[in-house]
């Protein structure tokens, strides 16, 4: 069988992992197998990349990238929150498999199932990491980065590079501000004046910046944050972890090597610099076709407006300054992937591109992820190996991005690591179909009033829970005649045991995969009814 089924065959996989491991350390670099590099963004839609037929947005180094190796138009995260997300992508488990759940776990929570950059690593590998982490932080104690000036242990991986807090302390906070400006102070390590948008949320203050103190009371959260950022391109985020990627990739060109480039951005606060900005107007940004959904019959918020994010005109700055952030970072994965090939590395490198999860960017009138619309839970992804992946494939089949653990390792020479995924090799190569029609997607633990799990086929997507109680609104949507998951079949619809059928069979996959996996939820959704008369 491929996937054992008690907690205790887990953990005699889990040490004979270690001992297989370590049986590497010996044997030294395999020349036949490649390097890695992973690109990962934080909070970037699966449609914000041209290659997907976006014209409004501009990504030639993406589209580039996507037309040399294999697009998987339909990946779907595990979970559509950071920490969770990327801890299940590091281990190839499920959320509820880690036990890593919510953001704050990054510092408090403990998982002891093994990264692919910790298997790897013993099998002879050098990796270091760049930019955002967002996982336990004990994960991180396996990379390799040089030792940063004023920094100790895992603190360069965990912290933004101290050269850019020294220049937005030292430089930026001097300046006084301009008409329009009020200071951001929260978020980026300094002071920095930034124009707002209508968007923003102290917009309206403008234009004396006179805040009421009431108002001031009321914690500032990043969401809340847009306009344009008074920084030079340089300095940005993005330029910082581009630049330290690079240098990197210098460094390492002599050795096999595992390095992952995480950018922060398109998360928000969605404040990009210029020339990006300049780069998109608002008034010619699309807006999203579920911006006036009302969620009458949804799991989420049903029938509470959440604004501004259904205000289709200031949606629109956001979604600019959205795509400003994304052409920077294109601009940057253009000159990383120049790099490779600068130092002639690319022929034997595989290249991962992905996000962790998607952004709503007004759709159903919300903005951010915490949700299984496909927004939130769509995410783009791609592979390139050259000469070993025939180039501009695109795979529809639903896959999750937690087969990242087992595909990088199975290339890398490492095999049959348990795992809740399976490797995409055979899928790219022409040699396999995927392991399952279906993606399954988790998250939030604490909220009983909204599903806790997604199941998505080619065709349908079914978002439940584990819970015997709650009052959430189950969801089936037909994704074929419903693109955009306005019609929820189940819940308060009154021809809803018509689909009674299709529920219970995606149901049916869905607990069967959670048995496969030994999930600790599988006997909540297996209990949980569907349609209640």
């Amino acid at each position: 069988m491929k996937y054992f089924k008690t907690r205790i065959f887990k953990s005699v996989a889990l040490l004979i992992t270690a001992i297989f491991c370590n049986s590497f350390t010996s044997f030294g670099q395999a020349v036949e197998n490649p390097n890695i590099l992973i690109i990962m963004t934080d909070q970037q839609a699966w449609d914000a990349v041209g290659y997907s037929g976006n014209k409004a947005i501009i990504t030639p180094n993406l589209d580039k990238l996507a037309s040399e190796g294999v697009n998987f138009s339909h990946a779907v995260t595990p979970c559509p929150v950071c920490v969770p997300a990327r801890t299940s992508i590091l281990t190839g488990r499920l959320t509820e498999t880690t036990t890593i759940r919510d953001n704050p776990d990054a510092k408090t929570g403990e998982c002891y199932y093994p990264t692919f950059d910790e298997i790897l690593v013993k099998r002879g590998y050098r990796s270091e990491y760049y930019g955002k982490f967002h996982g336990p932080e004990h994960m991180a104690r396996v990379y390799m980065n040089p030792p940063v000036e004023g920094m100790t242990g895992t603190e360069p991986i965990m912290r933004w590079e101290p050269i850019y807090v020294r220049y937005l302390r030292e430089t930026i906070a001097k300046r006084p501000l301009k008409p329009g400006e009020l200071y951001e102070t929260t978020f980026y390590g300094g002071s920095i004046p930034y124009k707002l948008d209508p968007t923003d949320r102290y917009y309206k203050y403008l234009p004396s910046g006179e805040i009421p103190e009431k108002e001031k009371e009321t914690r500032l959260s990043q969401a809340d944050i847009h306009g344009v950022l008074d920084l030079p391109a340089e300095y940005t985020i993005t330029a910082i972890q581009g630049k330290q990627t690079i240098e990197a990739l210098e460094r390492l060109k002599g050795e096999q090597f595992i390095l992952t480039c995480s950018f922060h951005c398109p998360h928000v606060p969605i404040t990009p610099s210029e020339p990006y900005a300049s780069m998109y107007k608002a008034g010619e940004m699309p807006i999203p076709v579920s911006i006036s959904d009302n969620r009458d019959n949804s799991p989420y918020n049903p029938g509470k407006p959440i604004p501004p994010y259904n205000d289709a005109e200031k949606v629109q700055f956001m979604v600019a300054n959205y795509n400003a952030f994304v052409t920077e970072i294109d601009d940057w994965v253009g000159k990383i992937l120049d790099k490779l090939d600068e130092l002639e590395l690319a022929e034997n490198t595989l290249v991962v591109f992905v996000s962790d999860h998607g952004e709503m960017l007004g759709a159903h009138g919300m903005r951010g992820k915490f949700n299984f619309y496909e927004e939130s839970v769509r995410v783009p992804f791609v592979i390139r190996y050259p000469g070993k992946i025939k180039a501009a494939q695109t795979i529809s089949a639903p896959v999750s991005i937690l087969n990242i653990h087992p595909t990088v390792l199975d290339y890398a020479g490492v095999k049959n690591i348990p795992s809740d995924g399976y490797s995409l090799r055979g899928v790219m190569e022409g040699s396999s179909a995927p392991d399952y029609d279906f993606a399954v997607s988790e998250w939030q633990w604490k909220n009983a009033n909204v599903p806790s799990i997604m199941i998505r086929t080619d065709s349908w997507k079914l978002m439940t829970t584990h819970r015997s109680g709650g009052t959430n609104v189950e969801a089936l949507y037909d994704l074929k005649n419903d693109p955009y998951e306005l019609n929820n079949l189940l819940g308060s619809n009154p021809d809803r045991l018509k689909f009674e059928d299709t529920a219970e069979e995606l149901r049916l996959k869905l607990v069967s995969y959670l048995k496969d996996v030994n999930s600790p939820i599988a006997e909540g959704v297996e209990k949980r009814v569907l349609i209640r008369n």
